[in-house]
């Protein structure tokens, strides 16, 4: 994450005034920051994901369900796919990644976090361009856990689903 960091994040919910009030400045200047980058990289997407994601808030407070990383056939350029199951409790959806050049799972369990556990809620995100032809896509939980996953422009998709 470049803009929406877990440390930042941190100070957000510090004991100290100060701190929250600088990280409260800096979240608020990484967010327009991060808002001009969405705007020129939304055209990347389909109109269909475009308007769930908007529609749900960027899945903020979802949750993980499940996450399927399908490789196809072997001897191609980018054969691996990945789905990931979201839910809030009312609607599930299903993500689903093609073309992934890249995908990074960072989980390290948090000391001194309480109850937070595994993924914890969906917190924020960020599309960052790569380059003209590809996409990241980075996920913040509220556990600090982090997901990356870079692929080919206008290659994510989401689809509302009774996946159990």
């Amino acid at each position: 994450m470049k803009y929406f960091t877990n440390e930042l994040w941190s100070k957000l919910n510090s004991d100290s005034q100060k701190e929250r009030d600088e990280a409260d400045s800096e979240w608020d200047r990484n967010y327009e920051v991060y808002s001009e980058i969405f705007q020129s990289v939304k055209i990347r997407f389909s109109q269909k994901f475009l308007k769930i994601y908007l529609k749900n808030h960027g899945f903020h407070d979802f949750h993980i369900k499940n996450i399927v990383l399908t490789h196809k056939e072997y001897g191609v350029k980018n054969p691996i796919s990945i789905d990931i199951y979201i839910t809030n409790s009312v609607d599930t959806f299903k993500i689903t990644y093609k073309h992934i050049k890249q995908f990074n799972v960072n989980y390290k369990e948090a000391e001194g976090w309480g109850d937070r556990r595994g993924f914890d809620d969906w917190a924020y995100d960020e599309f960052l361009p790569i380059d003209e032809q590809t996409l990241s896509h980075e996920i913040l939980f509220a556990s600090g856990l982090t997901i990356l996953i870079c692929f080919k422009n206008g290659n994510i998709f989401v689809t509302k689903t009774k996946e159990d």
